[in-house]
């Protein structure tokens, strides 16, 4: 299976989606479910709410401008300054629809220390989670936690601008193996330790605009390191840039 070098593998929606290339021979086959534990969930609509309607290149990769224009810097040598280039929005909000839909293979997030009530019915019965990185960068890692592989589909349909009227259930694996879409830029071998994160794409120009290429961002997929907080699991098979990946589900 080989992809274009260009291809932005975070908008892929786990490896049941389409627009993958995989044949008759070489395509998706789900993991065995033997020995998972799942857990229910929906996604909470309050973090919709909470976006902001562009991202750029400098906050996507974890640069902080305090004032949206830039930073000035004093040079070493002599007095002059200079002036760094104006961030370029490269990601804007998506429609509700595309950040609430859920496929199988995805990665679910839940907000830490969560202490914002959430006047829904159906947190008495399920978790919160998120499943969307749309307008989220480096720096927002800190406030979410793993909190499973979605294992159920939860495909939200377009609604009428006011909003969503239900909360559509779906399940997710917290424990055992389960098959996700390697959508980093970086060769996963077996035994390797993975961590999720809401950038995983090298662009080697930051001014260059992000692809659209119909679906918003997804929570990706790095190596891990020895002390990371967020951590998912263990790879269980070899797996390319934009391959389906066997991993053992730890939290």
């Amino acid at each position: 299976m080989t992809m274009p070098s260009n291809t932005m593998y975070q908008s892929f929606q786990g490896p049941t989606d389409t627009s993958l290339r995989m044949g008759p021979v070489e395509g998706y086959t789900q993991v065995s479910r033997v020995g998972e534990q799942v857990q229910n969930c929906f996604v909470d609509g309050y973090e919709y709410g909470t976006l902001a309607d562009t991202f750029t290149d400098k906050e996507i990769k974890g640069e902080v401008y305090s004032d949206g224009k830039g930073k000035f810097m004093k040079a070493d040598d002599d007095n002059e300054y200079t002036v760094e280039p104006r961030p370029v929005v490269i990601e804007y909000r998506p429609h509700f629809y595309e950040w609430a839909t859920a496929t199988v293979g995805m990665i679910a997030l839940a907000r830490r220390q969560r202490s914002t009530f959430r006047n829904y019915v159906a947190a008495e019965a399920a978790a919160p989670v998120m499943v969307c990185a749309a307008l989220k960068g480096p720096l927002d890692e800190t406030d979410w936690m793993f909190a499973g592989i979605v294992r159920s589909n939860c495909v939200r349909t377009m609604d009428d601008a006011v909003g969503p009227t239900t909360d559509e259930y779906f399940t997710v694996t917290i424990g055992g193996p389960q098959t996700i879409l390697n959508n980093s830029n970086e060769v996963v071998h077996v035994g390797d330790t993975l961590a999720w994160t809401f950038y995983s794409e090298n662009d080697k120009t930051s001014t260059i605009k992000r692809q659209r290429t119909g679906a918003p961002r997804r929570v990706g997929l790095r190596i891990a390191s020895y002390m990371d907080d967020c951590k998912v699991g263990r790879a269980l098979t070899f797996a390319r840039p934009g391959q389906p990946l066997d991993i053992l589900v730890s939290m």
